[in-house]
């Protein structure tokens, strides 16, 4: 099991658990994202400050080690959340759990715009927005399930079966994200990857590109 994250020394930021689940959401970026963009949210919580937020080094790098230790379990296979966020029929959505669902939130618009830039498959975006859903029902349950009966959403899971299926959701989600990351990358590598011979030149040249960059 995934240990809860420690937070570094003199630390007045928001709580373990909510940082747990804003680092969970930056991990299920489909694009590359500067964590100086949502680093801030882990000490105001969202909430706009008049000072700008800064994070010392030691408080950064060990806050990236762990995002980057989520990433790695996640890719292993390995992953399963920490014991402080698990679901627990016997003790229903925990104070822990919403606080997790809070931070997930609170990342979540800095992500969100690079999904909807996405193709997705019918299973992606399916396995997406069940996530979300997951997330807004673990930060309030009643208010979630009166916004869904108003806009007419019916045929849902149980809010219980949702949460029990939390962990393969994200872990789904994560590598879709990582997968759209890699096709992007290895597009950033190499710009011509869909190049005709005869086509005109990416460089702007007006070459074709056979007579240019593809020699």
């Amino acid at each position: 099991m995934t240990q809860l994250i420690t937070l570094p020394t003199n630390w007045e930021g928001m709580p373990a658990t909510f940082i747990e689940g804003a680092l969970l959401a930056a991990n299920a970026n489909p694009k590359p994202l500067d964590p100086e963009v949502w680093l801030p949210v882990l000490v105001t919580g969202g909430v706009d400050e008049d000072d700008a937020v800064s994070l010392s080094n030691e408080q950064t790098q060990s806050i990236l080690n762990h995002f980057e230790l989520q990433y790695r379990y996640i890719k292993a296979g390995e992953f399963q959340l920490p014991e402080q966020v698990c679901w627990d029929e016997a003790k229903g959505v925990t104070p822990e759990m919403a606080e997790f669902a809070e931070g997930f939130l609170a990342v979540w618009p800095f992500i969100e715009p690079n999904w909807a830039e996405q193709t997705m498959s019918d299973g992606t975006m399916r396995m997406l927005s069940a996530l979300i859903t997951t997330v807004m029902l673990m930060l309030d349950e009643e208010a979630t399930l009166a916004q869904m009966d108003e806009a007419g959403v019916t045929g849902m899971p149980e809010p219980a079966a949702l949460y029990a299926q939390f962990p393969l959701m994200l872990t789904e989600v994560v590598m879709a994200a990582d997968e759209l990351q890699q096709g992007a990358a290895a597009q950033a590598v190499n710009p011509y990857k869909e190049m005709g011979r005869n086509d005109i030149c990416l460089c702007g040249s007006g070459k074709k590109f056979k007579h240019c960059c593809g020699q």
